[in-house]
């Protein structure tokens, strides 16, 4: 059975004047299946959002090849791009429109009829508590409100896969997990989801296997507990909360990061990855020797 998206050897560079090329994308390598949640896990400069743009044909890749359903995003960009749904990190909104209109015109683009658009663009903007935004413009709404727009646009087509990157960024609690929700109700269809996220809760709740991601390349991917088991094998974690006051905690997905790269979630790897990089990874997190 021809997988729902399938990524071998992704490499993406730039160049850069006077340097040797950059590489942004090292080799990435997976796979997801039907109705699967396959989740990206890295901070800020890791390599998502360009293996992303490169997944979804937005950026054309160094090396490497992508394949939706059998269909190559570069090769037959209009039968893949069929199948796909896409919300980026960025907010690629039009704001000239009004918030149902938005809808509409996005799900023309895949050759849907406009009372079929319509009544899925309704349906869709109920679930995202957006309805009675309907006839406003897009320009109007607020930062949380047009991200939930962007995901609902995403799905407006009815996609066989749905990229997802940092989906959940800048919204409440409430908006977070309605949008897993709708994530969970997808997959029971059948629909496979590639995730992007630095949230470890996110990571853990919604996806079935993780790729940790860093300077480009997969680190280590498995099922959340796997990966857990296998690279912070302890019962207990003891740390300082606050000054004179420490608990003890299982460990989690940001623990296996730090053990991977010495570096937190919340880390920006465009900059200077540690003050001390001569410090072994697992030395981050305290109990954690190598």
């Amino acid at each position: 059975m021809t997988k729902p998206l399938v990524v071998t050897g992704l490499v993406k560079e730039y160049r850069v004047p006077g340097n040797p090329p950059l590489r942004a994308v090292d080799g990435v390598s997976f796979d997801i299946a039907e109705g699967e949640c396959f989740g990206l896990l890295g901070p800020n400069g890791a390599g998502k959002s360009t293996s992303m743009q490169c997944i979804t044909g937005f950026y054309p890749p160094t090396a490497g090849n992508v394949t939706i359903l059998g269909h190559d995003v570069h090769a037959a960009p209009r039968q893949a791009r069929a199948l796909l749904g896409v919300c980026h990190q960025d907010d690629t909104l039009d704001t000239d429109f009004t918030v149902f209109d938005q809808m509409v015109r996005h799900a023309s683009f895949f050759g849907i009829d406009a009372e079929k658009a319509g009544r899925k663009a309704r349906e869709l903007l109920d679930r995202f508590d957006l309805a009675s935004k309907a006839d406003v413009l897009v320009e109007a709404l607020s930062g949380g409100m047009r991200r939930r727009l962007q995901v609902a646009r995403a799905l407006v087509a009815e996609p066989r896969v749905l990229v997802l990157d940092e989906p959940t960024t800048g919204l409440d609690p409430e908006a977070r997990r309605v949008l897993w929700s709708i994530i969970a109700d997808f997959r029971r269809t059948g629909g496979a989801v590639l995730l992007s996220t630095h949230y470890m809760e996110e990571a853990e709740r919604l996806c079935d296997r993780i790729g940790i991601i860093h300077r480009g390349r997969i680190l280590d991917c498995a099922t959340p507990p796997e990966l857990i088991a296998r690279h912070v094998p302890i019962a207990e974690i003891e740390e300082e909360i606050r000054p004179g006051v420490r608990w003890k905690r299982p460990p989690n997905l940001e623990d296996v990061y730090l053990k991977l790269t010495g570096l937190s979630l919340d880390a920006d790897e465009s900059e200077d990855e540690t003050e001390n990089p001569q410090m072994h990874p697992a030395e981050a997190v305290e109990g954690i020797r190598p």
